[in-house]
């Protein structure tokens, strides 16, 4: 039987609207009544929904706090202040930013963009180290979303990161990387090069090969997410090639509280007159600081709620400010509202089925409907329908291939990674 592809393709986002029940805006404003907020509710107001479309015309952007907004990571800051400083006193080796889903991996990276300029000018000033390497005039901050599927491809790769021609072997790709000038190269979402099918495995030895064997003279910082860390770890010991481990988590009660009082400033809810100063901070003592914040209580129940995650953080809330008179509650707090908690019944509802898609999804950062298929060896119609009732469910987010259906991509909703992460640890689709 024939299948018209392009129709189908076509039909896909109808279908999606054609599943989405009648009753969403009701069940929205029962939850709100009652103070919770759904997992579609929080998948429909993330950021990247914006952004929902053709997977040929669009392209995820990172957003990256300024050195302004920045809060906390003063360790991991020193630590990599600390590698490149070795990188450049001649004892270069591979470092590693390990974080999870939504914990601002991303964020974290650029940061070390401006952490650059300052020892940059840190150099102009002092007197010149004339053992020591100059710091490059050029950084290079890039991500790879195609996962590499032959040897070829992962020379491909490495070389785009130069600007120059891939070589045809691995040794001559080498030599001529060494012969390059120093270059300093920070490479995101580094578990996007891992892929469960036939040829990825030696594309990732042959990836690693090559940044082995050019570590002294280039610089190499890599971010990867850390349930697939530890996948990396376990399958190919990639903590063997890795000397520097920066570990990041979700942000502590202090650090969220930091970074949602600037979007209670931004919103005119606080006054600036009345929220202390960085050097307040510093000089009095922690419960005075606290008594001048009018949403301390909120700010606490937001940490919980959140578990530290700072877009899920800050979507909370703006939509429980938002919901505020739908909201009862016994409970007084300085300015009469309450935290939504979080209806997971979606979540619980799934099928070991489902959390092992899950699971994938979380892992690669997003699959493609036709490597979903070949993972789990299904059809790709089997694969697809699937991915949409997650979809539908606000666990995944969709973008779609104009051209074929089987190229659809899907990741997890950013907003919901640690919610879905705990969740897939609980039920034995994650190893901690």
């Amino acid at each position: 039987m024939d299948i018209n592809l392009h129709f189908f393709s076509r039909l896909n986002p109808w279908l999606n609207s054609l599943f989405t029940s009648k009753d969403t805006v009701k069940t929205e404003n029962d939850d709100a009544e009652k103070g919770r907020i759904s997992l579609k509710t929080i998948a429909n107001r993330c950021p990247l929904q914006a952004h929902r479309g053709p997977i040929t015309q669009v392209m995820l952007d990172q957003q990256h706090h300024t050195c302004d907004d920045f809060v906390g990571r003063e360790k991991q800051l020193s630590q990599i202040s600390d590698v490149i400083d070795q990188w450049r006193n001649h004892h270069g080796e591979i470092s590693a930013i390990v974080s999870p889903g939504g914990a601002g991996g991303s964020s974290f990276l650029a940061q070390l963009l401006p952490l650059l300029q300052t020892i940059a000018a840190q150099d102009a000033k002092d007197v010149p180290k004339t053992k020591a390497k100059p710091l490059p005039s050029q950084w290079l901050l890039m991500s790879f979303y195609q996962a590499p599927m032959n040897e070829n491809d992962a020379i491909a790769d490495i070389c785009y990161c130069f600007g120059i021609v891939p070589p045809d072997t691995i040794t001559e790709t080498i030599a001529t990387i060494n012969k390059q000038p120093p270059q300093l190269i920070l490479i995101d979402a580094m578990h996007k090069l891992m892929l469960r099918m036939i040829g990825n495995n030696q594309a990732l030895v042959t990836f690693a090969t090559i940044i082995m064997q050019t570590r002294k003279h280039h610089c190499w910082i890599i971010s990867c997410e850390k349930f697939a860390w530890q996948r990396l770890s376990a399958q190919y010991q990639i903590h063997h090639v890795v000397k520097h481990i920066i570990e990041l988590d979700y942000f502590s009660e202090t650090e969220l509280a930091a970074i949602q009082t600037k979007h209670l400033l931004d919103l005119g809810l606080i006054s600036k007159d009345v929220m202390p100063t960085k050097e307040a901070y510093k000089d009095s003592k922690k419960d005075q600081v606290d008594i001048t914040n009018p949403y301390k209580e909120q700010l606490k129940q937001l940490f919980t709620v959140s578990q530290g995650h700072p877009q899920l953080a800050t979507l909370l809330l703006q939509y429980s400010l938002a919901h505020q008179v739908d909201i009862s509650s016994d409970k007084s707090s300085n300015s009469g509202i309450e935290i939504c908690c979080i209806n997971a019944s979606a979540l619980q509802q799934c099928h070991d089925s489902d959390l092992f898609s899950l699971a994938e999804i979380y892992i690669h950062g997003g699959l493609r409907v036709n490597t979903h298929a070949h993972i789990f060896t299904l059809s790709i119609e089997q694969s697809s329908l699937q991915l949409e009732y997650l979809t539908r469910q606000g666990l995944i987010i969709a973008q779609y291939s104009q051209q074929d259906f089987a190229q659809h991509f899907y990741f997890i909703t950013p907003t919901l990674s640690k919610i879905i992460a705990t969740h897939l640890v609980n039920n034995n689709k994650l190893f901690n």
